[in-house]
């Protein structure tokens, strides 16, 4: 089965949204500026696999820090119920 990011050419994101950005900021070359970072980017990661998380893995992970900072030790329940997660899964976070 194909997927849709089959037909996605990865660098030619990084350069359209390295593009995207630099417009933002009021670069006056942002086209170089995005063929800088594309090259860089090439340099050090040219010719090896890179596996990029969904989104939603880095919130998740955030999401986990963000309990781990906040367990004292006997608000498991609490912390459950403000993350709408089961007592199990924040014992299970804090554990890690």
């Amino acid at each position: 089965m194909k997927k849709f990011t089959d037909n996605i050419d990865p660098v030619a994101v990084i350069e359209q949204e390295a593009r995207a950005v630099a417009l933002s900021f009021g670069v006056s070359t942002p086209d170089d500026a995005a063929a800088a970072l594309v090259e860089r980017v090439l340099m050090r990661l040219g010719g090896g696999q890179l596996y990029l998380p969904k989104r939603s893995a880095q919130l998740q992970r955030a999401r986990h820090q963000e309990i781990r900072a906040r367990f004292k030790g006997n608000n498991v329940d609490e912390l459950a119920r403000e993350y709408g997660l089961t007592s199990r899964s924040v014992r299970r976070i804090v554990q890690v």
